[in-house]
């Protein structure tokens, strides 16, 4: 990610050791755990879904004189319902003012208001007859001053905007396993409020930090129904999803669909390591020593104790040419390290393409790029071919495996004409791993779990955390991610140890504590989630992309799900009460439960799953 120390460092090896790595990496790429799994289907199954009552969602906004915030919250919860595989209709106030239509079809879903000017919302009292006659949620997913059903939503006045903006989230009720369990900091929420006064009987779900608490989220109950109210303009950052399709889902019941995978990548495969002590090495071995004795064999042993299959880049040199010609010299006597880190990935990993060097492709750099980067940008897209060419051959004679499936940019940078140049030389290539968020200023290479909007053929399989001592603002990126698509995909640097801005001045023994901490709470409370390489992930996102949902609840202690084609087994999260009271009928096996937050996860091997609950 950051400044890398411009030494080359080369993993071609010495013609007598280029004989026991390729049988040690072959050893790995062809055992029969890091082939992608065969589903129990011999062909895809499929259903004809009924048009009956179903789990459907409606979501009502501002237009787009509204503020910024309004049009990104409308596009982020649009991908979190997609992500979920939940249906939904969208329509302007002004649509709704003029042809309101019938709400019964959301019952079991949510009508969800967003717009900061909600003083023209016309039909309100539709909006309450659905909540407190037919049971229906309603969301506010932005807090608005100016709304008519200011006290329909919990509030005893007329609400006035705090001068400041409050800061920081504290969660009062559990949403989510790992997600409501961390404090959000001030960096992270910062948002204008309302200084607000709630009714009797509104439940307070979440408040800020500072300057002062107040209810940031709150839920309020109206007959059969309730409502649920965003007090901030959060819900626009892509990390909220998780939370916001959580509360949904928390407030009403239901279900969705969840991806249920983790991936674990390791960036720079071999690091930069070589025979001296860089600034910030306080391990009392040389980088190369530290890398051998200490960080691969500890690395093995957490993948060990918890069946983790790495997914790594591969990276040739690590030097800055991007002009011809590009050869590599003379080896470096690095094929000890290349073994040992070939065996950390012998589990079932997968090894895919990080570059011949770690400059990313790139024509060009903006100021804050090149100040936090430093790299040198590709003279021409020819240049950048011919080292991707020149990182082919290496990999064809040099490692005479099967060529990449995956590629990770280096530092999570990769141009339009990089991504086309990478895909001409490598064909193979069926996902790019970068990253999910990033800052604008960085304009790193922004990825969703789909495929890729130029090059479909590409699945996205991007990063949402990095790093070994994750702080509660990662924590809940992570749990988040599960929360939303129900896929982990974390990476690491060997060489952060080194790095001051990256270890947060902790040394190897307490980071490695640290992350082995880290993968076992999630193993803790996922263990159901399968590990898959990031190619593998890729493979099943097309499957899960491609089947059609619906969830049904109309019947009392029933849930069922129909999903259509379905190509693999595909992975149901429901909110139920007493989860341990209910059983499949059809359709599927239940992998996990959580008594805690009223959850149960399903595993769905037919069109059509069918939940039963003994407690009538």
């Amino acid at each position: 990610m950051r400044r890398r120390v411009r030494i080359t460092v080369y993993t071609l090896l010495l013609a007598v050791a280029v004989t026991a790595v390729t049988l040690r990496v072959s050893g790995w790429l062809n055992d029969g755990e890091s082939s992608t799994p065969k589903p129990n289907f011999t062909e895809e199954k499929t259903v004809q879904i009924p048009e009956g009552p179903h789990q459907r969602y409606l979501l009502l906004h501002h237009d787009r004189q509204d503020i910024p915030e309004a049009a990104k919250t409308l596009q982020n919860l649009e991908m979190s319902l997609r992500y979920g595989k939940l249906p939904y209709d969208a329509m302007t106030f002004e649509q709704w003012r003029a042809a309101p239509p019938d709400l019964q079809p959301y019952r079991q879903g949510a009508v969800i208001l967003i717009g900061e000017d909600q003083s023209a919302l016309a039909h309100t009292e539709r909006l309450q007859t659905y909540v407190e006659e037919t049971g229906g949620l309603l969301v506010s997913a932005l807090r608005s001053g100016n709304s008519p059903l200011t006290s329909f939503f919990g509030m005893e006045s007329q609400p006035v905007y705090f001068e400041d903006s409050m800061n920081g989230m504290r969660w009062q009720v559990p949403v989510y396993p790992g997600l409501s369990e961390q404090v959000l900091s001030e960096e992270r929420i910062n948002s204008t409020s309302l200084d607000v006064q709630l009714t009797k009987g509104s439940e307070v779900w979440a408040e800020s930090v500072s300057p002062r608490k107040i209810p940031l989220l709150w839920s309020t109950r109206h007959g059969a129904g309730s409502t649920l109210y965003w007090n901030t303009t959060a819900l626009y950052e892509k990390s909220m999803r998780g939370a916001f399709l959580q509360t949904l889902l928390k407030a009403s019941g239901g279900a969705k669909m969840t991806v249920g995978s983790q991936v674990w990548f390791i960036d720079d495969f071999p690091s930069p390591a070589h025979a001296q002590v860089t600034p910030g090495n306080r391990t009392g071995l040389t980088d190369y020593d530290f890398r051998l004795k200490r960080w691969d064999p500890d690395m093995q042993a957490i993948a060990a104790k918890y069946g983790l299959r790495y997914s790594a880049g591969v990276i040739f040199t690590y030097n800055d040419q991007v002009s011809l010609p590009f050869a590599l010299g003379q080896n470096l006597g690095h094929e000890k390290l290349f073994r040992l880190e070939a065996d950390l990935l012998m589990g079932g990993g997968e090894i895919g393409l990080h570059g011949y060097n770690h400059q990313s492709l790139n024509l060009r750099y903006n100021e804050t790029q090149q100040a936090e980067l430093g790299y040198r940008p590709w003279p021409s897209v020819t240049e950048m071919k011919q080292a991707l060419i020149e990182a082919r051959r290496l990999w064809q004679e040099e490692l005479k495996q099967p060529l990449p499936t995956m590629y990770i940019p280096p530092s999570n940078v990769l141009s339009p004409e990089g991504k086309r140049a990478l895909v001409e030389v490598f064909p193979e290539l069926r996902t790019i791993s970068a990253i999910y968020q990033s800052n604008e200023q960085l304009a790193a290479f922004e990825q969703e779990f789909l495929p890729d909007p130029d090059l479909p053929q590409i699945m996205g399989t991007p990063r949402l955390t990095y790093g070994y001592d994750l702080s509660a603002d990662e924590r809940f990126d992570l749990y988040g991610g599960i929360g939303s698509v129900g896929i982990l995909s974390h990476f690491n640097h060997p060489d952060d140890v080194f790095h001051e801005d990256r270890n947060k001045g902790q040394d190897w023994s307490l980071l490695r504590d640290r992350f082995d901490q880290l993968v076992g709470e999630v193993q803790e409370r996922f263990p159901w989630m399968r590990k898959r390489t990031a190619t593998e992930l890729a493979d099943e996102l097309r499957g899960y992309h491609a089947a059609e949902v619906r969830f049904d609840r109309s019947q009392p202690g029933v849930l069922t799900a129909y999903a259509s084609p379905i190509k693999q087994p595909l992975f149901v999260e429901a909110r139920v009460d007493a989860p341990l009271k209910w059983q499949v009928k059809e359709g599927g096996r239940i992998v996990g439960t959580d008594e805690t937050h009223g959850l149960l996860w399903v595993e769905m091997t037919e069109p059509k799953l069918v939940l039963t609950s003994s407690v009538k």
